[in-house]
């Protein structure tokens, strides 16, 4: 029987795999819409997708984590049945009622146009929210080929919709429908692949169970919330400071910058509870320090090398308007892709551990840095506006670094495990910047392709004299993940 690392590295290998492809589809898509919608549109699909998306969060007290930790044995379906009744009701409820007040949020935001895209957003967000727990279930059976190639088709449906007709010049409804599209075909994938006895089968409603999902879950439902929020509200701050032209460009500079980090290191995350569930007490801490090095020496080269590449990128891939204002906010907002998984895998930790309430500080506390910095620093510009990602991102892992070693993950390890691939990054960017200085005035696509290989081998060879041990790790896992996976 193959080992519980065995079983995580294999699901990492396919979820980050079959995500990376989507995106690369997804990522092309928007690239291409960029020519066809102008930057204050896609902020206004942006604003009321977060409007809808906010409604959903609202009303998600940890049920899905609930069924990870405790939905097994003789009460899982119990515990399944109650999970898919919360989400389901509360979901109606909630995103039903963005819906009717649509009008005055667009217009806190200052993009009162947003409000005609929210019913059809909200049926999208809605649909998604149908696929929580088939995804969960196929969690819990540790079976994430099937989640992987639903959320890479999802965006291969948004791509293949919102392309052609933008180019027939639908504007903003274009993505409406490409975002329907997408959420239909994503949970009907994990439909599929889950089945509906295991989370669809109906059980007596109990109020003990109830009560029971909210001591665990309403900690971190508060904390979720406060996560998400500090992952798009900020979108929602510069749309008030800024207008819907600012922030469409925002997004999408946070898009990009947030490339490495969820399609690595989120779903390496979501590989990690599970895992981390099943693991003997004593042995978390040490793979809490495992997994922080390995996802550090993957992530930290991918995020630093695009806020290296970010102006002759956006230069190359971007029309030459007002979507040349990406580049600037890019290589400010690569910084986020540093710190915000090594949070995410921390928050694992803490949930496989029942630390609820410690995750809710830690979120609250990282929303109120993001939104004040934003506001604090609006008046010197949007790309100084931008900086205040950073600094949240940057002082929550290091609270949440503070929190965790006090019981048992070692300091040390922990901060080895950041600081040697952060010294290899040191030495690629190094080599890159010198590079630069000797190209002088190239074109961009020049520049790109003769700074990125020489980037990537300086970043290698660093890491394995710097961080060999976690190196050799990775490279020990890849290769047996993809031996298993054949």
């Amino acid at each position: 029987m193959s080992s519980i690392a065995d079983k995580a590295a294999r699901g990492a290998l396919w979820t980050v795999t079959t995500s990376i492809g989507g995106r690369v589809v997804g990522v092309l898509g928007t690239l291409v819409l960029t020519r066809y919608v102008a930057p204050d549109t896609i902020g206004e699909i942006t604003d009321a997708t977060i409007l809808c998306m906010t409604a959903s969060w609202l009303t998600i007290w940890g049920f899905g984590q609930y069924t990870v930790v405790f939905g097994r044995g003789d009460v899982a379906r119990e515990v399944a049945w109650h999970a898919t009744v919360a989400y389901v009701v509360l979901g109606v409820i909630s995103i039903g009622a963005v819906v009717v007040v649509a009008d005055p949020l667009a217009a806190l935001v200052n993009a009162p146009q947003a409000a005609a895209y929210v019913p059809g957003l909200a049926l999208a967000v809605f649909i998604k929210r149908l696929g929580a727990m088939p995804e969960r279930m196929l969690a819990m059976r540790m079976q994430f080929r099937a989640a992987g190639v639903a959320n890479a088709l999802g965006e291969v449906a948004f791509a293949a919709t919102a392309v052609p007709l933008a180019a027939h010049g639908w504007g903003g409804r274009a993505l409406v429908v490409a975002n329907l599209a997408k959420s239909v075909v994503t949970v009907a994938i994990l439909l599929r692949a889950a089945g509906l006895r295991s989370w669809l089968t109906p059980t007596r409603l109990s109020a003990a169970r109830f009560a029971a999902m909210l001591r665990f879950g309403v900690p971190l439902g508060v904390q979720g919330i406060a996560h998400s929020a500090s992952r798009y509200w900020d979108n929602l701050t510069v749309s008030h400071f800024f207008g819907p032209s600012g922030a469409g460009a925002y997004n999408m500079a946070y898009n990009l910058a947030d490339v490495p980090a969820i399609q690595v290191g989120e779903q390496i995350a979501l590989v990690l509870l599970p895992s981390m569930a099943e693991l003997p007490r004593e042995r978390r801490a040490g793979a809490l320090e495992r997994s922080t090095a390995l996802l550090s020496v993957v992530l930290f080269p991918l995020a630093i090398g695009l806020g290296l590449v970010a102006r002759p990128l956006i230069a190359a891939v971007l029309p030459a308007n007002k979507w040349q204002d990406v580049g600037p906010l890019l290589e400010v907002l690569a910084a986020l892709s540093v710190f915000r998984p090594i949070t995410w895998v921390l928050s694992t930790y803490m949930e496989a551990e029942a630390k609820t309430n410690r995750l809710m500080v830690l979120e609250l506390a990282k929303l109120g840095v993001l939104l004040g910095g934003l506001a604090m620093l609006a008046p010197f510009g949007l790309r100084a506006a931008a900086c205040a990602v950073g600094i949240a991102f940057g002082a929550t892992a290091i609270a949440g670094v503070a929190l965790v070693a006090r019981e048992g993950p070692s300091p040390v390890r922990l901060f080895g495990g950041f600081v040697r691939p952060l010294a290899a990054c040191a030495a690629m960017a190094a080599v890159v910047l010198l590079a630069r200085q000797q190209l002088g005035d190239v074109s961009p696509g020049v520049e790109l392709a003769i700074e990125i290989p020489l980037g990537a081998i300086a970043y290698v060879v660093a890491a394995l004299a710097i961080a060999r041990d976690t190196s050799r790790d990775l490279l020990g896992l890849v290769k047996k993940a993809l031996r298993r996976g054949q």
